[in-house]
């Protein structure tokens, strides 16, 4: 980081402490307007059908977009000879009518599996034959309208070993370089990325997950990108940990997709009541996970993506049953603190 900057970033940090009131921002102007790289959020198709405000500020503030749910196999792929593409279609139409990338998310998982995925039958030949198929089939029909895809998501543990999915028990842990193999084949022209959390958190499970993917790469295998999901808080990862891994990555030749961001205010599951502190806490942190970001060449900056879009539709809340607020609009869909400082340091 340049002195500057790094002046630029201990202002930041430090001038809020200062603040009383949380300060009202204009949220007029699209987000994306002010990056040089694309600003994205993860769409929730009952609430982009359904909620007037969620559909407005989805057009108005990104031009990037990540499906939460409805690509991932127990969505898109429910029974084995049959996909269901209507939502799909619907976001990809979407995002053609209103000039928005789109960032398929996921063709391989271990969860969210349809029952007739976990209950296949078959020997190794024939699970790779069907897992084959369901990758190819759904590249060729969004090929042309999907920029990139989260290739493979979550597969390592955070010890640096390959997480015994039933991918790696039926096929093998071949299957990571099978599922780039196959999706190259059908869409030559899509990025392709691999997928994972605490990224920057762990750095055993970086160096391991970096390990694999040069290997597969000097073997002629296209992987363009890593996403770091940055599910984080106010208080971990550290910044000196995020620049790490930031670092580390783009030196690889990585593009880096902060994929799923959110920073929780409460990752203690405590009784809490939302705070000024709090919220500039949260703003800080953005701040300068973003300024980070930046130091790295543009060549790798595949931008940075929201894991929903306001608290009222974070997954959080549900998945910890816990209160918490860790995007940029609150439940009114009023811009936060955390939305008027990244908008600034954009």
């Amino acid at each position: 980081m340049t002195i500057r900057k790094y002046i630029l970033l201990i202002i930041i940090l430090t001038a809020s402490c200062e603040k009383t009131n949380i300060e009202k921002c204009d949220d007029s102007q699209s987000l994306y307007l002010f990056s040089n790289f694309p600003i994205g959020v993860a769409i929730d198709m009952n609430e982009l059908n359904n909620d007037n405000q969620y559909y407005e500020i989805a057009i108005n503030q990104f031009n990037s977009v990540t499906p939460e749910n409805i690509f991932k196999p127990s969505f898109l792929h429910p029974n084995e000879n049959y996909f269901d593409w209507l939502e799909a279609d619907k976001l990809v139409e979407f995002c053609q009518i209103n000039n928005k990338r789109l960032h398929g998310h996921t063709l391989i998982w271990h969860n969210q599996l349809p029952d007739w995925i976990i209950n296949f039958q078959g020997n190794q030949s024939e699970w790779d034959l069907m897992f084959k198929e369901h990758i190819q089939t759904i590249c060729m029909h969004f090929k042309g309208k999907i920029k990139s895809w989260d290739v493979v998501n979550e597969a390592f543990n955070d010890n640096g070993t390959l997480r015994n999915t039933i991918w790696k028990q039926k096929i093998g842990s071949s299957y990571i370089e099978k599922a780039f193999m196959y999706a190259h084949e059908a869409d030559p022209d899509a990025l392709l990325f691999y997928n994972d959390c605490d990224i920057a958190l762990n750095e055993t499970k970086r160096k391991a997950i970096l390990s694999l993917l040069n290997n597969l790469r000097q073997r002629g295998v296209s992987i363009h990108g890593i996403g770091m999901q940055m599910h984080i808080s106010i208080v971990h990862p550290e910044n000196k940990q995020i620049a790490a891994a930031l670092k580390e990555i783009s030196d690889n030749g990585f593009k880096i997709h902060l994929s799923e961001i959110d920073i929780s205010v409460n990752p203690l599951s405590k009784e809490i009541e939302p705070s000024i502190e709090l919220f500039e806490r949260q703003a800080n942190k953005l701040a300068a996970i973003t300024l980070l970001y930046k130091e790295i060449p543009s060549r790798y900056q595949y931008g940075i993506t929201f894991w929903g879009l306001s608290d009222k539709n974070t997954w959080i809340r549900n998945y910890f049953n816990r209160d918490d607020y860790p995007l940029l609009f609150d439940d009114n869909y009023d811009p936060k603190p955390v939305y008027c400082k990244f908008k600034d340091i954009l």
